[in-house]
């Protein structure tokens, strides 16, 4: 190997204050190379110096270069355009031939990727001839000590450690002048130190060399502590996936270095199953404190678009894997795929987790705090110690360029700093090894430690932190469209059909304990396994489908409905208005003694309609009887063929024959519009940065329906486009029922022809109004929220308010929506390569709770048995359990067991919804023996408040009273007497 006079990298800058703190990743490896490269012991100690850096723009080799070098210099650094008189005589940058050879003659030359445009066209020749040695187009470390041909027996372990010097030094140097510190390291002496520790390496004595080292370190330990005296502290996240492989996880165990395993239960279950071998090894390094598992839910799912209760049973059945494996629950968690909300701090600590990382890996934004430490604040005030920096990426050279310099700025303003890096197992890039070899001889840097410990010391800021339900933006329109699965609006529409479903289900379940009625207790283990299955067919975008779903939850229905003598069964616990069609009975029109639950009903002989209204968990349980007073006729007609409009006694809707949308809702009496609807074809053209929608034409419009309870219009046309080609063809059936402020939308799409392969071109349904300061508000999380970006993420529910009245379009599970302007809103029905075509929506009028309403459009409408097969006419509705207040909605319930398999009572989770606080207002028609408020893992809280009164209808039922706070969710327990 050849004697270098001396070692130079050039690099990028004039002054390490302008090193490049961002660059392409594979400029960033070849610069770090270019540093930490000429520090090989081997090489050091044959050429018996240092290596130092030249900027690259100093390669002047010529008069002609030099005179280049002044003119870009002076137009940089001191024209200016008001600066007319300047004079720059004198200011020559004049090329001295003697001082070029005695600074490039016998030199190792090294130009990473990054000053390659920086150097002169004349250089490389000129230091050729003056016998120096020229690498460059190299990326990695490893190309570029194959280049240098370096011929050395010195451990490979002591090699790195010379690395990890330079790259120790570079990282003190940019923290103190990138942050406006003067260095006071004395380069002389720490090139000395580091020349002696490479002698020794070179001479054979690793251990004199590892006392050199020790003592370059602890003089950049001095110089950084001068003005940063406190450690960082660095968390290794090894991230685990089911697609890991044993060994890479294997050689993980094996290393001594501190880390953190982040894992969901299902792959923490997948290796137990797969390699019950590395069981026992995690468990030993956990014991040790060399390992602590952080964890995310069972399975990680889209939740910030699904039901609290699904984040709910994932981290629940997340923390028994790990207890059941590991022997011990997580206490830590971390997504790593996007779905944080800001509901999550109350459930992570009803699932028994102490601690989070406010952070994931995915796409998506998240609210980023300004300090390491912070108390994440749920939306209803509960708080959770959290790490709230985003990891940087440990296989990601970019993530090291300045590292020390982000190190300094957190200890500038928070007086600590915690650094994350996450990486895959085994994958990591030369700068991280560096970090960690730095650590073996001391913190110039920072030192590593656990999840576990770092919260165990972690310091408390004092306050919360907290953001709002909209701060978090999920990826998965993004995702699912570009995935190119054939159901990326059909995925969330399936989920919550069957999420209430299910859930309708698990309320039949508690009507009959309440009502004593006998059932299979294996039911409640079916419904869970249930529920799993609908949560994982969110998963994955191009997942199959799952079709017995479907049919077995209608079979599961059909059986709970089958025990009971009603028409109809309301499996809401809430007052729910219906509208029903029944076969004949051929008897007069009628309702029901007593409460008056049917409202309203007529029967032709051929088809009987009636509108019910029923409280919680009621039952129907006659055909309407022929005793009691006739219902008064409507006094509006329920169809004006004149003006193509339908009423009931609350508005009237004016259809568009010309289109076949909706013209108008208006109030009678009153002036004005309330709000229009129409399909559309969204197409971008991307040239001009701007959005055709097509137009609605209307082929056929006719009324198919036309009775006292209700009416329902027909139009079946095109959507065009300025061409009058045709993008898609529609059928869209409107319906209005007496006594309910619902407007029924059914939608049948065909014929789709547009290419809706981007995310910006979709078919939507729109709704437009005419008051521009109307204000938005729709569903996050199962809450109220207010809108305040045009991408709204609504499953359930956008609601439109001012000053006078208000609507609300009832998503039925469509999840995407635009606002297009301060007057209208579009819902994607398809984009992407969605095959569904056909839609359910509601228009709301002035509802009283949006959330509930929502809720009761998309439970499932249980109509049991015929008049020939029910009971007596003379039986009075029944009700179960009844929640009178409307911010509230019950979320789950479940009945209770003793160990005799007797049903002693029940268990509720209940949500506030609007943001308000107040008394739950509960009624149960059993006698309470007992009742407490409970948290979400069940713990009770306090005893609640009951009493027990009598009505004609029943015998006693008990009024359950409880205060809760705002966006509380909660649980309460009843035990019979």
């Amino acid at each position: 190997m050849k004697k270098f006079a001396q070692l130079i990298s050039l690099l990028p800058c004039h002054e390490l204050e302008d090193f490049p703190s961002v660059c392409p990743v594979d400029r960033a490896k070849s610069l770090l190379a270019a540093w930490t490269a000429p520090w090989h012991p081997a090489l050091m100690a044959h050429a018996e110096l240092a290596p130092s850096w030249r900027s690259a723009a100093s390669t002047v080799s010529c008069e002609e270069e030099a005179e280049q070098f002044r003119d870009s210099h002076l137009h940089e650094h001191y024209y200016s355009d008001d600066d007319d008189d300047y004079d720059d005589e004198g200011a020559h940058f004049d090329f001295d031939a003697d001082v070029f050879e005695q600074t490039w003659r016998e030199s190792l030359i090294i130009i990473p990727a990054i000053s390659q445009p920086k150097i002169f066209a004349g250089f490389e020749p000129a230091v050729l001839d003056l016998g120096a040695k020229v690498i460059k187009d190299f990326t990695t470390r490893a190309e570029l000590l194959s280049l240098l041909s370096i011929e050395s027996e010195i451990a490979a372990q002591l090699v790195d450690d010379f690395f990890a010097l330079a790259y120790a030094r570079l990282q003190v140097e940019l923290m103190t002048r990138k942050l406006r510190y003067s260095s006071d390291l004395d380069g002389q002496r720490f090139d000395k130190t580091a020349l002696a520790a490479a002698m020794a390496a070179s001479n054979g004595d690793g251990e004199t060399a590892k006392q050199h080292l020790q003592l370059a370190f602890d003089q950049l330990a001095q110089e950084r502590n001068q003005y940063y005296s406190v450690d960082a502290e660095l968390l290794d996240m090894v991230l685990l996936s089911d697609s890991i492989r044993p060994d890479s996880i294997e050689a993980e165990l094996s290393g001594e270095t501190t880390k953190s395993f982040v894992m969901t239960g299902a792959t923490l279950r997948g290796i137990a199953d797969k390699s019950p071998e590395l069981i026992p090894a995690i468990t030993k390094r956990m014991s040790d404190g060399s390992l602590s598992v952080v964890a995310g839910p069972q399975n990680e799912l889209p939740d910030d678009l699904l039901s609290l209760e699904t984040s709910r049973h994932q981290l629940s059945q997340s923390e028994e894997t790990f207890q059941e494996v590991l022997g011990a629950p997580a206490e830590t968690f971390m997504r790593r795929r996007a779905g944080l909300h800001a509901s999550l701090p109350v459930i992570l600590k009803g699932c028994g987790f102490s601690a989070a990382i406010h952070a994931t890996l995915d796409q998506g934004l998240t609210p980023e705090p300004c300090a390491n430490g912070i108390r994440w604040t749920g939306s209803d005030g509960s708080e959770l110690v959290a790490i709230g920096k985003k990891p940087l990426n440990a296989a990601n050279e970019k993530s090291f360029l300045d590292l020390g310099v982000l190190i300094g700025s957190d200890l500038d303003s928070a007086h600590v700093s915690t650094i994350l890096f996450a990486r895959w197992p085994t994958q990591t890039c030369d700068s991280f090894q560096d970090l960690r070899n730095s650590t073996k001889y001391g913190n110039v840097i920072g030192d590593f430690t656990d999840a576990a410990t770092w919260f165990e010391n972690a310091y408390d800021p004092g306050y919360g932190d907290a953001w709002e339900a909209d701060e978090y933006v999920g990826p998965w329109f993004e995702q699912a469209v570009e995935s190119g699965s054939n159901r990326p609006v059909s995925t969330f529409v399936d989920y919550w059909n069957h999420f209430y479903q299910l859930s309708a289900a698990r309320n039949l379940l508690s009507l009959m304990a309440v009502e004593e009625i006998q059932f299979d207790r294996g039911l409640v283990g079916q419904l869970d396994g249930l529920q799993n299955r609908i949560e994982l067919q969110t998963q994955d975008w191009t997942s199959e489908v799952d079709e017995t779903i479907a049919s077995e939850l209608t079979a599961t229905l059909e059986q709970l409905t089958s025990g009971l003598n009603a028409t109809f069964v309301n499996t809401l616990p809430w007052r729910n208005n219906a509208s029903l069609v029944l076969p004949s009975s051929g008897r007069d029109i009628g309702s029901l003694r007593g409460d008056g639950v049917v409202k309203h009903l007529t029967d032709d002989g051929k088809r009987c309609e009636a509108v019910v209204e029923l409280s919680g968990l009621g039952q129907l349980p006659t055909h309407p009887a022929s005793d009691t007073t006739e219902l008064k006729p409507v006094k509006e007609p329920a169809v004006d063929d004149s003006e193509s409009s339908l009423r009931n006694e609350l508005f009237k809707v004016t259809m568009d024959p010309q289109s076949g949308g909706i013209m108008g809702v208006s109030f009678y009496g009153k002036r004005g519009n309330l709000l229009s609807q129409r399909l559309a074809v969204r197409q971008f053209d991307s040239k001009t940065n701007t959005a055709r929608y097509s137009k609605m034409a209307c082929d056929s419009f006719q009324v198919i329906r036309l009775s006292n309870i209700s009416s329902q219009a027909k139009s079946t046309g095109r959507l065009i486009d300025e061409d009058g080609t045709v993008l898609a063809r529609f059928v869209q059936t409107i319906t209005l029922q007496r006594g309910r402020n619902v407007i029924d939308i059914e939608i049948t799409l065909s014929d789709i022809t547009f290419a809706a392969n981007s995310t910006n071109d979709f078919l939507v349904n729109r709704i437009a109004w005419s008051d521009e300061t109307a204000e938005l508000f729709c569903d996050m999380q199962g809450a109220r929220h207010p809108v305040r970006k045009p991408e709204i993420e609504a499953p359930h529910f956008v609601e439109v308010t001012n000053q006078e009245n208000s609507f609300a379009l009832l998503t039925h599970g469509l999840p995407w929506h635009r606002r297009v302007s301060r007057k209208k809103l579009d819902s994607i029905l398809v984009v992407g390569k969605e095959t569904r075509r056909t839609f359910r929506l509601g228009l709301a009028i002035n509802p009283e709770s949006c959330l509930q309403l929502a809720i009761a459009e998309m439970h499932p409408k249980n109509l049991i048995g015929s008049p020939e097969t029910l009971a007596s006419e003379n039986q009075q509705a029944k009700w179960g359990l009844h929640l009178a207040n409307r911010n509230l909605i019950v979320t789950w319930t479940e009945p209770m067991f003793d160990e005799d398999g007797k049903n002693i009572g029940l268990r509720l989770r209940i949500q506030e919804t609007d943001s308000q606080q107040g008394t739950l207002q509960l009624y149960c028609c059993r006698a309470i023996e007992a009742g407490s408020k409970l948290s979400l893992d069940g713990e009770p809280l306090r005893d609640i408040t009951y009493r027990t009164e009598s009505s004609p209808e029943t015998a006693c039922y008990t009024v359950v009273e409880t205060s809760f706070s705002a966006n509380e969710w909660f649980g309460i327990e009843l035990l019979w007497q």
